[in-house]
């Protein structure tokens, strides 16, 4: 910040004693030696140019995530597995308060599941939990805490920038085509907290969704896409028990979660941008929480335990 403070001071000086030669070459353009000093000027603006057109890049920074969701083909609905999982620990915004909505998990078949149901699913949840994580601020700083059960985190805002909090009446009209956030009473949380001038876009069709976040400093996009279904016939370790009776009973759907962030080309430096990336890593973050590879290093972990836990129960009786 001091830096930053010093350029700012050094660049103020700069301009002043610039403009002053400037306006006196104006005014003077007649003088014998006039023109070879107006070459001299011209000329001083190449190194200028040189060195800040670094810049100007354009900065592109993505991640890519795969959430999972499981139809049961005999039920004819989306299930979060069998009893208490980690599965359904992990993804319990999107399941939470379903019941408002009739008819909510089921699915008349693997079409219906993968799409519109499904969509409407992973949706739900990552806007409930950008709800929970910026309901006090949009640039917040972490801190997790590893539990006996669970691990578990707290936050508070990072900065003084300007920060403006979005309505739970306006993310539903603008989710108002998935009835999981625009119905009354399954979304919790009152408010979002966004940036100051930050416009919120939405784009959703039959086969993936988009929510972006566009402000003068920086673009960020979740896209949401279909990615691949496929039978489950040894069912899903720690989650689905197979069914010997019917080993095509269960399906996983696997969804491509894509965050990123474009940068606005004259502001990659500016010192606010510090913030900016923090919210992004921050929603990243929340997204991770759901990817599959986060979920099943939890499964592993509690079956490991489970496992131990009975080997002991055996050894002392």
């Amino acid at each position: 910040m001091f830096d930053s403070i010093g350029v700012r001071i050094a660049l103020f000086f700069y301009i002043i004693f610039a403009s002053v030669a400037l306006f006196l070459l104006w005014r003077n353009s007649a003088a014998p030696d006039a023109l070879k000093n107006a070459g001299i000027l011209l000329a001083s603006i190449l190194p200028v140019i040189i060195v800040v057109y670094p810049y100007l890049k354009q900065e592109r920074i993505t991640h890519d995530f795969t959430f999972n969701l499981f139809y049961d083909a005999q039920e004819k609905q989306i299930v979060a597995g069998d009893d208490f999982n980690s599965y359904g620990a992990n993804y319990i915004h999107m399941f939470t308060n379903l019941s408002m909505v009739p008819d909510a998990l089921n699915a008349k078949d693997i079409s219906e599941a993968m799409e519109v149901k499904g969509l409407n699913i992973i949706e739900k949840g990552i806007i409930e939990t950008l709800l929970l994580k910026f309901m006090t601020h949009w640039d917040i700083e972490t801190k997790k805490f590893e539990g006996p059960i669970s691990k578990s985190e707290s936050w508070g805002a990072s900065s003084k920038l300007p920060s403006i909090k979005i309505e739970l009446s306006k993310i539903q009209n603008l989710f108002k085509h998935n009835p999981f956030v625009a119905t009354p009473n399954i979304l919790v949380h009152p408010t979002m907290c966004i940036p100051q001038n930050t416009e919120i876009i939405i784009k959703n069709d039959e086969k993936s969704r988009a929510i972006i976040f566009k402000n003068p400093y920086t673009t960020i996009e979740i896209s949401i896409r279909f990615s691949s279904m496929g039978v489950a016939q040894h069912g899903v370790w720690g989650v689905l028990k197979i069914d010997p009776k019917n080993p095509n009973r269960y399906y996983v759907i696997e969804y491509r979660i894509v965050a990123s962030q474009k940068i606005n080309k004259t502001k990659v430096y500016a010192p606010e941008m510090g913030s900016y990336r923090r919210w992004f890593e921050n929603i990243c973050d929340m997204l991770q929480k759901f990817d599959w590879s986060t979920v099943n290093q939890q499964i592993e972990k509690s079956l490991t335990r489970e496992a131990v836990s009975k080997i002991l129960e055996m050894e002392n009786p």
